[in-house]
């Protein structure tokens, strides 16, 4: 479970100090810092972020709306437009890219944790594929769960518990069938209407009861039945 990881992509040395400065008092981790359109390639290449904030009029040949045509292109990452303009003309011109978010300069510190959370949250509600990485709700700010390290998941009215690898447990604010539409149907197995198990960490399988480690989780026998079949297939 890590921080949200979040690039800059600032011509203003003051701006881009002032947004490292809050990123990081707002408990977020800073991915990479730039000034133009060819560095900013090369750190998202480098340092995958989870977001970038990115001002539209960079000083170089190719500006931000350029860049963000590229990253929609080839990533999977929100972005978030910084401009100190917000006329008719810019703002049109932003929304040919679809950012996911659209902030004025100069900007407050609430104004930078609204956009970022908005953002992300609305990113990871449209997203229509299996993602590599879930940006999930732990306290005031996101932080990024693989899917890979999630033990099991186990609900509770709207409440959802992610048990995960090294005795790690996160509770977010969400349903099991949200989620579950987020997860590999191939590997994360809905056994209960309240339990969502991953294949990899089953550990036995007995008449009444499928073990996670030394977690037990009371099952029927028709459900028995159902994950000897998944879980074998799963091995293959």
């Amino acid at each position: 479970m890590d921080k949200l990881r979040i690039g800059i992509v600032e011509d203003e040395m003051i701006i881009a100090d002032l947004l490292a400065m809050t990123i990081r008092k707002l408990g977020y981790s800073l991915a990479f810092r730039a000034t133009r359109y060819e560095k900013a390639l090369e750190m998202i290449r480098e340092t995958e972020p989870d977001l970038v904030l990115l001002d539209i009029n960079l000083r170089d040949q190719k500006d931000g709306i350029d860049l963000a045509q590229h990253i929609r292109a080839n990533y999977r990452i929100p972005i978030i437009f910084l401009t100190a303009n917000s006329d008719v003309a810019t703002v049109q011109k932003a929304k040919t890219v679809r950012p996911n978010g659209y902030l004025i300069k100069p900007f407050v510190k609430d104004d930078l944790f609204a956009a970022i959370e908005i953002a992300v949250s609305n990113f990871e509600a449209s997203a229509s594929v299996a993602p590599t990485s879930l940006l999930v709700k732990d306290g005031y700010n996101f932080v990024k769960v693989r899917p890979g390290d999630i033990k099991f998941l186990s609900s509770d009215k709207n409440y959802l518990t992610l048990n995960l690898k090294g005795n790690r447990r996160v509770v977010i604010r969400s349903t099991i069938a949200e989620m579950h539409e987020k997860l590999d149907p191939d590997k994360f197995i809905k056994v209960k209407r309240s339990f969502i198990l991953n294949l990899d960490y089953i550990t036995r399988i007995e008449t009444h009861a499928v073990y996670v480690d030394e977690y037990p989780i009371s099952i029927n026998k028709e459900q028995r039945d159902v994950l000897i079949h998944l879980f074998d297939k799963h091995k293959k």
